[in-house]
């Protein structure tokens, strides 16, 4: 409900509307997200019932096929006034294979203002390997707060990503005991890997990854490699 504080079975009403919108098989492209964006434009206290109003237009669009991107743009054209007509038309600009749905379902999650806004960004990084510029925009909305607020924080954690990840996250180490080791040779061969057209690493350096037993060392999505095991992923990762 509108209020917080009550609702059918006490489920927050994220869920119930993600529960409404199954099959997911019936949505084609972005178009779910496309619609939960839609809907973030009603007032909280009637979102169920535009919800239902809206989803019996969708239904008779589609004609028993799968609802298309198209379908939702028709009907935001057709029967949404200004301004949110071209609130929703830019915000759908900004979709671009990112399934938003979750999010709401996630924000529920951290009832509250700013002092939630942390825990709520980890969340959503946890859901999506990063932070998309979509679902932080959502964010704003559901919870007040300026755009340049959430980019703020956003970058300057390096907890964050803001860019989806690559297959290979690595982190190399370049403390002296790895060095001698031999560290740099590794690091020239992630480095050009890493620059390729179609490189698939995004490559950081650490001082110590705490493991000089292991040197030279490196932590590739979460996992230390020391010495021959460091040297077998280089070759993995690069093809060799």
């Amino acid at each position: 409900m509108a209020d917080g504080k009550s609702g059918k079975g006490n489920v927050p009403s994220g869920e119930r509307d993600t529960v409404q919108l199954k099959p997911v098989d019936n949505w084609a492209g972005n178009s779910q997200g496309m619609f939960e964006r839609m809907i973030q434009e009603v007032p909280e206290a009637l979102r169920d019932v535009f919800r239902g109003k809206l989803m019996d237009i969708l239904k008779q669009k589609a004609k028993g096929g799968a609802y298309q991107e198209s379908h939702i743009v028709e009907i935001v054209r057709e029967i949404v006034p200004e301004p949110f007509k071209s609130n929703i038309l830019k915000a759908f600009a900004t979709i671009g294979g990112v399934d938003v749905s979750a999010v709401a379902t996630i924000i529920e999650q951290f009832p509250g203002g700013q002092e939630t806004l942390m825990a709520l960004l980890h969340a959503i990084q946890a859901h999506y390997g990063y932070l998309p510029e979509e679902a932080l925009r959502i964010v704003s909305q559901k919870k007040g707060v300026f755009m340049s607020t959430l980019f703020r924080l956003a970058t300057s954690f390096r907890a964050f990503r803001s860019e989806e990840p690559k297959r290979y996250q690595v982190g190399i180490c370049t403390g002296t005991g790895c060095h001698v080791n031999g560290s740099g040779a590794l690091l020239k061969k992630i480095e050009e890997k890493a620059a390729a057209d179609n490189g698939e690493i995004t490559l950081e350096k650490v001082r110590c990854l705490g493991c000089c037993d292991l040197s030279p060392a490196l932590m590739v999505n979460g996992e230390v490699y020391g010495g021959p095991d460091a040297r077998a992923k280089i070759s993995e990762m690069t093809g060799e």
